[in-house]
């Protein structure tokens, strides 16, 4: 159900990020409505074209040198600047239409970005309205989302230390034996004090491995009474030090499980 929840969250935040990025990136890649005027466009005619032309701010003088030649069919001197930012200018040119193609294609060449864009007074009022919706549905579903964390957390942590408490007990029933004799106990250490408050309880209560040897040869020796002595020996006995080069670091003389977890308490 997370999942499902994020996949829905990432994908209406990408959309909204892309949106985001038409209105604040560079004159390459942002939204030309609000930049563009309709008396900047020529319109309704039959033959002629306004393009709008993204320049790297280091080509411009190359630009003006180059635009009437980059293709045939380009009306002279109708290159005007239009806006200009930290790394691009945005020029207007008109070409004959039949000619958009061959000029789109030279200008990339040149490092000359020809924006896809023709003026409409009815798709600059979806972007506004899409925008809009997106940035509303992004909201909410942050919000729902949020509120789900919230709520699910809390009985996931309980699952979460209620499986540790049963590990905790089946673990200590395997290592002591019955019948249930033993405190379970829950400690709030830091990372600094980690290994030195675990080596304190090692060397207070070490003498349990010795105890838990005797019990589980006892409890062995219990179960095996209707066998002769003879086919017990002293070898039967269960020795964890015997399996002293198998056994990891974090082996303790009692059962221990960490509870790891960290919080930030600036998030809201």
């Amino acid at each position: 159900n997370l999942r499902t929840q994020l996949n829905q969250y990432s994908a209406l935040k990408n959309s909204l990020q892309a949106i985001q990025r038409k209105r604040e990136g560079n004159l390459s890649v942002r939204s030309l409505y609000g930049i563009v005027n309709r008396d900047q466009c020529v319109s309704d005619s039959e033959y002629l074209q306004t393009l709008f032309v993204a320049v790297p701010k280091n080509l411009k003088r190359e630009w003006a040198n180059k635009y009437e030649t980059l293709a045939d069919m380009v009306v002279p001197r109708s290159c005007t600047r239009i806006d200009e930012d930290d790394e691009f200018a945005l020029y207007s040119v008109v070409v004959m239409k039949r000619a958009v193609g061959d000029f789109t294609s030279k200008a990339r060449e040149n490092k000359f970005t020809v924006r896809e864009f023709n003026y409409s007074e009815e798709e600059a009022a979806e972007e506004r309205e899409n925008a809009m919706d997106v940035e509303e549905q992004e909201g909410s579903k942050f919000q729902q989302l949020r509120e789900w964390i919230q709520t699910n957390f809390s009985d996931m942590f309980s699952a979460w230390l209620h499986i540790k408490a049963l590990r905790a007990f089946v673990e200590s029933v395997l290592r002591y034996g019955l019948s249930v004799d033993f405190v379970a106990v829950l400690i709030n250490m830091t990372s600094r004090n980690l290994q030195k408050t675990i080596k304190a309880l090692k060397d207070t209560y070490g003498y349990l491995e010795d105890n838990t040897n005797s019990s589980s040869a006892a409890a062995r020796n219990s179960v095996r009474k209707g066998k002769s002595d003879a086919a017990i020996g002293s070898g039967d006995a269960f020795d964890m030090h015997e399996f002293s080069t198998v056994l990891d670091e974090t082996y303790t003389p009692f059962p221990l499980f960490n509870i790891e977890w960290s919080f930030d308490r600036d998030a809201n």
